[in-house]
């Protein structure tokens, strides 16, 4: 939402509907980075079977090399990726594939079957079903957040990946925790539990910024007097209408909530000090607006 209100801030024309537009692909583009991490254990598994450099395990392997090698061929979770048809027809629809990507899958296995998951795995007695999900549970969890060269990989393709990632590694570990030998039957998770209710909700409040756009500056303007508003950071007023948005027409987000998630991603986005400033201009706003009965918020824990 953040970034779709600024790029309506940088745009000239202000088209309204663009902005919309701009949400829904983005909405669709975290769904591809979904699918297209999910559908890696397939396209790794076809590439250890088929396409495995014979020098990077010796002419001759090693037991511990086959043995690294059926980990993947034979894992039954894999499998049950395998046979998801829902799964293939979203791969297809994304039009990403792994298999214009080799020297990054040949990175990202061979990286991960030296790690202390694999080597762990290897070293057990038993070869279950438990101790396969929990392999490729470390390999979601642990092991593929901490490799440079996919975020390098994700960042080329999506653009928005630094700051979707957190929410789609967590859809797969979701995707993966609930699997079952005895129902082999993949459930792919949406990135929102409830996605109706939330987009309503993203629409609502990027309207909300819009419409009241100068309402909002006029509110802000007035607690920064002793500012030049054309030297206020952009970012710092996006986000400034946006908790006034929500302060004002939202009554179910609780007041700490409408102020503190700004200040968050401030510190991300804006300046060392913004977070600084932002929260000693919306205090004053909330603190007058509560006593002047223009926040209405009604509920337990939604009101100071």
């Amino acid at each position: 939402m953040f970034q779709a209100l600024y790029g309506y801030q940088q745009d000239e024309a202000r088209d309204k509907k663009s902005v919309l537009s701009f949400l829904d692909k983005s909405v669709k583009h975290v769904e591809d980075e979904y699918i297209f991490l999910l559908s890696l254990p397939i396209d790794l598994r076809y590439y250890v079977e088929n396409e495995q450099n014979p020098e990077e395990i010796l002419y001759v392997p090693t037991k511990k090399d086959i043995e690294t090698g059926k980990t993947f061929i034979y894992n039954r979770v894999i499998n049950i990726l395998d046979r998801n048809d829902e799964l293939h027809r979203k791969i297809k629809s994304c039009g990403l594939i792994w298999h214009n990507h080799k020297e990054e899958m040949r990175i990202l296995f061979n990286g991960f079957k030296t790690s202390s998951y694999f080597q762990k795995y290897l070293a057990g007695e038993t070869k279950d079903f438990a101790a396969q999900k929990t392999l490729m549970l470390h390999f979601y969890k642990d092991y593929l957040p901490k490799q440079e060269e996919l975020h390098s990989l994700m960042e080329e393709i999506f653009i928005h990946w630094n700051d979707d990632k957190k929410a789609v590694f967590n859809s797969l570990i979701k995707t993966i925790d609930p699997l079952m030998e005895s129902e082999d039957e993949l459930v792919l998770k949406p990135l929102s539990d409830d996605f109706d209710e939330d987009w309503s909700f993203c629409k609502d409040l990027i309207n909300n910024c819009m419409s009241n756009e100068q309402e909002w500056t006029d509110l802000i303007s007035d607690k920064t007097k002793k500012w030049d508003s054309e030297r206020i950071a952009d970012i710092d007023m996006i986000l400034m209408r946006m908790s006034l948005s929500e302060l004002l027409y939202f009554p179910n987000i609780p007041i700490k909530v409408s102020i503190n998630e700004y200040l968050d991603i401030s510190k991300i986005y804006s300046t060392p000090k913004s977070s600084v400033f932002l929260n000693g201009i919306l205090d004053k706003l909330m603190n007058e607006m509560k006593a002047d009965g223009r926040i209405k918020k009604a509920g337990r824990g939604l009101v100071e």
